[in-house]
């Protein structure tokens, strides 16, 4: 009960209403440990994209959306993986279509991600394939290429990282929570059974969603 109630008060913080300072945080109520992206982006085990904000995924079948890791510069807080889009069929083929184009195998890129703030997920582009026509959620497909992309981070510890992406017609502080563009990153261990804390963080801050990774996805790598 006790994390419960400091996640209620982290979502109150974090809306646009505790922006505008019509909430305050009791005297001594430090909630810095769930605004920590470092540590998500730095573990060894596959993160999995859970969820992302209704009307911004486009694939019409089931696609598993993961990151690897690949090394962390700790000094530089910054830490490489890979972005793989593959079939999240139950079938176990590995065709699938993105958009109009037929993929065999996996689609992969290899992506930095900058945690020197607490507040904003800097990802870095570092390679890119021809064909790699699915995009960072959030970010228009003609818009992907080398470079960096910079992301709020509305919630984020060990179990799970919540993301905004910063679009300048989002950056009023009133925007409500239908019209953020959200992303919900979970590790492989939580695939089966999401924490209902990170999905009740989602839900409150970010509106509805849609699921991307399925259960089965941990199982088709």
């Amino acid at each position: 009960m006790a994390i419960f109630n400091l996640l209620v008060l982290w979502a109150l913080a974090a809306t646009p209403r505790a922006i505008n300072c019509l909430f305050y945080l009791p005297n001594g109520v430090n909630l810095s440990r769930y605004h920590e992206p470092w540590r998500l982006v730095t573990i060894v085990p596959d993160v999995y994209l859970l969820r992302v904000s209704d009307g911004s995924w486009r694939s019409r079948e089931p696609v598993c959306v993961r990151s690897r890791y690949l090394r962390a510069v700790r000094n530089e807080r910054t830490a490489v993986r890979t972005l793989d889009l593959y079939s999240g069929k139950n079938d176990r083929s590995t065709n699938w279509n993105l958009g109009d184009r037929q993929i065999n195998g996996t689609l992969s890129m290899n992506i930095s991600l900058n945690a020197t703030s607490n507040d904003v997920l800097y990802v870095n582009v570092t390679s890119e394939l021809a064909n790699f026509t699915m995009s960072l959620p959030g970010v228009d497909y003609s818009d992907l290429c080398i470079g960096q992309y910079p992301f709020s981070v509305l919630f984020a510890d060990n179990r799970c990282l919540l993301l905004e992406t910063r679009k300048p017609e989002y950056a009023d502080a009133s925007t409500s929570s239908s019209r953020r563009s959200c992303s919900l990153w979970i590790p492989e261990r939580d695939l089966k059974e999401p924490l209902q804390c990170c999905v009740y963080m989602f839900s409150i801050l970010c509106g509805k969603s849609v699921e991307v990774s399925g259960k089965s996805c941990g199982e088709k790598k």
